[in-house]
């Protein structure tokens, strides 16, 4: 990679960046990203991401309790910290020079059919919901389930629930038809929080160019995965996540692409963990499985300076790097 030139670093410096997802390690399970390495977001600039406290395989009471660790954490930092509940939090946390830490959840199996639950934990900042994370649920269809039955009447029903509360509805992990079926019904924006385009490295958890036109005409942006099996490249570099970030432009434009990089910092526990699971990871099954690698929030300027390099107008450049994402948190969050 070429020097960062100075017309990126104050790029870079003058705008939020948005990276819409870090994995962290919560209470019973670790995979590679305990809470010290939020400092390595502030550290580098970003100005928002947002943090899971539970998945499809938990409970209400297991979520309760996350969560409130999770606050605490918010909590403890409060130089460094801020819970972004609102778009007024993450222009807050840039102006102070802040990390804005949003919540959400990996799936809606955790609060089995007590769809009212919904409604507190959006109180307590729950801002972002994946539907589906892999496997099948109630909701609907997994990525990586042989079959997939689509959108169910109930997950119809969780849909309009979260659009009522105001909670961002986040497609990462969805099998092909559930996400169309959510899409055609979807009345305002929706994400995928972190993938990767299926035409330029075919992945089980990469999504199509039909998916993407209906994620432009939705309004919706789906956020760059980090992950080197997804994006085909074996150190996940930002070169070859620019390839996928400009089939997205090029085939919707810049409007729907941001980031979410979904860094994962200590990567032995992760292989491990996707080896402990094989049919929600499927990869760990291919005898020539060589774990997962991330690159780190400091390398995303590299990719700032490719989109310079090939010419991005400075606009376009904004609107990924957070405009995009923004404009849905908005539009969505804003409506409750």
């Amino acid at each position: 990679m070429d020097m960062i030139s100075e017309v990126t670093r104050a790029f870079w410096k003058k705008n939020i960046i948005w990276d819409t997802i870090y994995p962290i390690d919560m209470l019973n399970n670790a995979f590679g990203c305990p809470a010290k390495y939020l400092d390595d977001y502030h550290q580098s600039g970003v100005t928002f991401t947002s943090i899971c406290f539970v998945e499809d395989d938990g409970n209400l009471d297991y979520a309760v309790r996350s969560i409130a660790s999770q606050r605490k954490l918010i909590q403890s930092k409060p130089d460094i910290f801020i819970q972004a509940k609102t778009m007024a939090d993450v222009l807050r946390a840039k102006e102070e020079g802040k990390l804005a830490i949003g919540f959400q959840t990996h799936g809606t199996g955790w609060f089995g059919k007590e769809m009212g639950a919904l409604e507190v934990f959006q109180a307590l900042g729950l801002r972002i919901v994946q539907l589906v994370f892999n496997a099948s649920n109630f909701v609907g269809g997994g990525c990586t389930d042989k079959a997939d039955g689509g959108l169910t009447t109930y997950g119809g029903r969780v849909v309009r629930e979260l659009e009522r509360l105001g909670i961002v509805v986040d497609l990462a992990h969805a099998g092909y038809r559930t996400t169309l079926d959510v899409l055609s019904m979807a009345k305002r924006p929706v994400i995928f929080s972190h993938v990767g385009v299926m035409e330029v490295n075919s992945h089980y958890r990469n999504i199509r160019d039909d998916q993407l036109r209906a994620l432009a005409e939705n309004g919706g942006v789906m956020g760059l995965s980090g992950n080197s099996a997804y994006i085909g490249d074996d150190l996940g570099a930002m070169s070859a996540i620019f390839r996928h970030l400009d089939h997205v432009v090029q085939l919707v434009g810049p409007d729907h692409v941001g980031f979410g990089f979904d860094f994962v910092f200590e990567t032995d526990l992760l292989n491990q963990w996707a080896l402990n699971v094989p049919d929600e990871w499927p990869d760990s099954k291919n005898p020539n499985f060589k774990g997962f690698r991330f690159q780190r929030p400091q390398n995303v300027i590299e990719l700032v300076q490719l989109m310079f390099d090939h010419g991005y107008p400075e606009d376009a450049v904004r609107k990924i790097v957070s405009g995009n994402f923004m404009r849905v948190c908005e539009q969505v969050w804003e409506t409750h």
